[in-house]
């Protein structure tokens, strides 16, 4: 509230960075509104659209609505009124929308933003969290089972760390908070100095790469 709205963007949504297969995901909204309009997903694949291009230089982002289904009919009144928004000004925006997204193929690899609303998008992402401590938990006492496991682990502890590290939500930083007229990231509850050094690593990329002044200049000189 003290930095204030950008002009032409009705709410402001928290887009977290996830690790994907090979690359990285964007979820937005992952929290900040429980209640969406069709026109606030639209408007949340548009300001992912300039901040991955801004700061990932990914020219042409693969937006993908989270839906219960890949078809067009799928979804409740929300998902088929912001997919028929987010299709028929995908040419105009210069949006690469790339239809429903099923929750299973988000980490593909295959999609750079999953647009969804506040309240879903926040369950999505602590199922996320929670499953990955999940799976750290039971290789890890799986691995410490018995003298034998411990060895046969040995030749494997290269692997298993490159791993841990690609799937560490720590490394990705905090949550931006996309439609602010200044760069605001969000750092988790639980952060520690880990996750804190790299959440002011890309606070820092943020302001660099200008993505705020690219929105303020997308939606309010339009």
């Amino acid at each position: 509230m003290l930095v204030g709205r950008i002009k032409g963007i009705d709410r402001p949504a928290l887009a977290g960075i996830l690790p994907a297969y090979k690359s990285r995901l964007l979820l937005i909204d992952a929290g900040s509104n429980t209640n969406c309009k069709p026109i606030n997903l639209l408007q949340f694949a548009q300001m992912s659209n300039i901040y991955l291009k801004t700061t990932f230089n990914i020219e042409k982002p693969a937006i993908g609505l989270l839906n219960i289904g890949t078809e067009e009919t799928k979804g409740n009144e929300l998902t088929k009124e912001a997919y028929r928004l987010l299709k028929e000004n995908a040419e105009s925006l210069n949006l690469n929308f790339v239809g429903n997204v099923e929750g299973r193929d988000a980490f593909s690899g295959k999609i750079d933003v999953l647009v969804t609303d506040g309240f879903t998008g926040n369950v999505f992402l602590k199922s996320v969290e929670g499953l990955g401590k999940f799976v750290k938990r039971t290789l890890t006492e799986n691995l410490k089972k018995n003298i034998f496991s411990m060895i046969g682990a040995i030749p494997c502890m290269p692997a298993i760390k490159r791993v841990a590290k690609s799937i560490d939500y720590k490394e990705y930083g905090g949550a931006l908070f996309l439609g602010v007229k200044k760069p605001v990231v969000k750092a988790h509850g639980s952060s520690d100095e880990y996750l804190f050094y790299f959440t002011i690593k890309q606070a820092e990329a943020f302001v660099k790469n200008k993505a705020v002044d690219k929105m303020i200049e997308e939606f309010e000189n339009k």
